[in-house]
């Protein structure tokens, strides 16, 4: 009996899992698998470029593209398989682990993951220089805008006076004053303003175009689509030309900026050959170079060349401070570069579509980029992050400029309409139907006029000319034969370059 008894307790009979239960356990162990996949996610490295993320996908035997996803939505999926067969090789989820065996693991990845990068010590060090630079700058700007701001309210009030001889002017309101006669002035000018010179510019479309002053004199640099950089005096009807880099690229030029120094002129420039380069313009008796400058009066010279993109580059803007220049690109990033050095300092990625505008506040403070999926994403360089975006127009975004008041943001692209955003309130203040095909550029006037007028060049061949204190059309600029590719402004007058490879000048 006894032996039975023991027999009984030894033999241990296992039985098999229904069918219903290991449904349950493969449902359980998957949802193990993504909750872990979903942590290790932010470290996984994937391609930024949509030919690579499918040639990824395809090396995995899966699906390149799901019904209603984007192009975020497939590299979000390409992450998370490549975390899930992460997790599968190591071996850290196996078919037993239980929930509770697993929590204090799943609370040191946590501790692990990061969505950040560490900064090199020369970007530390940049954004260190934008930070000074910025808080010495925002602080001139904004003591002007209370002093104009306390001007404008005193002046409202003494008008509405009965007397308003009995109210004396102070130095405030004598400001606004001059201000608003300046500004009565400008507008009747611009309302009159006509074609003064024009300038055969190239073989090929002048597709970018800037303007500058340089030792008192007005400049205007184009690039055109056969990869040449040249020079104009943009101060005078002739439009002489007076430098040119020949071949500077090995494709079309796309955007092009500079920044004056006290001794000389940075240029840079971006191309479709995926890269930028920075020239430096001189005059020709102060360079001391054996190349042949064509016997111009400047000479336009390579200090260096920008690498790292991986797709074609669209534009290319200065920071304020004179030592940093953006370049943007199809690669879905846009880059930081050192200007001194040529060192790329940061890779900035965020945008879901190629990136193709950019712009810096006038502090220095932070950039605007616009991308093909219609976003605006605002970045403070002074700490790397991305403080807020708007999507606000209803095609691509393709160009972006601030408000030398330093809390307007101009926006345009494909749908012909200029939005304007304040920075203060973020949201959009003012939707302006301004052309009737995509806008190619906007540019404000000079902060020595407050900002006082936007200029806006496009494909429907025309340029406009709008007030920005009630964001009114002032006069449209006919005369190019096709598109205009980008407009520059000067103190005296416009310069506009187009598809029909001139160059004109407006005053």
């Amino acid at each position: 009996m006894s032996n039975e008894i023991g027999q009984s307790h030894t033999d241990v009979m296992s039985m098999d899992l229904t069918e219903d239960s290991m449904l349950e356990k493969e449902k359980h162990e998957r949802l193990l698998v993504d909750l872990e996949a979903k942590k290790r996610a932010f470290s996984i490295e994937v391609p930024t470029l949509p030919q690579d993320v499918r040639q990824s996908l395809r090396n995995l035997q899966l699906p390149v593209r799901l019904f209603g996803e984007n192009l975020a939505n497939i590299r979000d999926r390409l992450r998370m398989e490549l975390a899930r067969r992460q997790i599968m090789k190591e071996g850290s989820i196996s078919l037993e682990t239980t929930p509770m065996e697993k929590k204090p693991v799943t609370t040191e990845k946590e501790e692990e993951v990061t969505k950040y990068t560490r900064a090199s010590t020369e970007l530390v060090k940049a954004r260190e220089k934008i930070a000074k630079f910025s808080i010495s700058r925002a602080k001139q700007r904004l003591e002007r805008e209370r002093m104009l701001r306390s001007g404008g309210k005193r002046k409202r009030n003494r008008l509405l006076l009965t007397s308003p001889e009995e109210s004396q002017i102070d130095d405030n309101e004598a400001e606004v004053n001059k201000l608003d006669e300046s500004c009565t002035k400008l507008y009747k000018s611009l309302r009159n303003i006509g074609l003064e010179g024009s300038q055969y510019g190239d073989g090929r479309a002048l597709s970018a175009i800037c303007t500058f002053d340089f030792g008192g004199k007005a400049f205007a640099a184009t690039g055109s689509w056969s990869a040449t950089v040249k020079l104009w005096n943009a101060g005078s009807p002739d439009l002489e030309q007076l430098g040119i880099a020949k071949k500077a690229h090995e494709d079309r030029v796309t955007g092009i900026a500079t920044h004056s120094f006290n001794d000389r002129v940075l240029c840079a420039t971006a191309s479709i050959d995926l890269t930028g380069k920075l020239w430096k313009i001189v005059r020709a008796e102060d360079a001391m170079s054996d190349e042949d400058d064509n016997g111009m009066k400047y000479t336009v010279s390579e200090v260096a060349s920008l690498k790292g993109h991986k797709a074609r580059l669209c534009t290319t803007s200065f920071h304020p401070l004179g030592e940093h220049v953006a370049t943007t690109s199809f690669d879905h990033s846009w880059r930081l570069w050192d200007v001194e050095t040529g060192a790329s300092l940061l890779l900035q990625d965020g945008h879901a579509r190629e990136v193709y505008g950019i712009a810096f506040h006038p502090d220095g403070s932070l950039a605007a980029t616009t991308d093909f999926c219609s976003v605006v994403q605002n970045w403070d360089l002074r700490t790397g992050k991305s403080i807020f975006h708007h999507q606000a127009h209803a095609k691509r975004v393709l160009c972006a400029e601030f408000s030398p008041n330093g809390f307007q943001l101009a926006t345009a692209g494909d749908d012909g309409t200029i939005k304007i955003f304040d920075m203060r309130q973020r949201k959009i203040f003012a939707s302006i139907p301004a052309h009737s095909r995509l806008i190619s550029q906007l540019q404000f006037s000079h902060s020595k006029t407050e900002g006082e007028y936007l200029a806006s060049s496009s494909f429907d061949e025309t340029a406009k000319i709008w007030s920005t204190r009630d964001w009114k059309i002032l006069s449209t600029l006919k005369g190019h034969e096709g598109k205009v590719m980008g407009i520059g402004i000067m103190n005296d007058g416009i310069i506009t370059s187009g598809y029909d490879k001139t160059i004109k000048r407006w005053k």
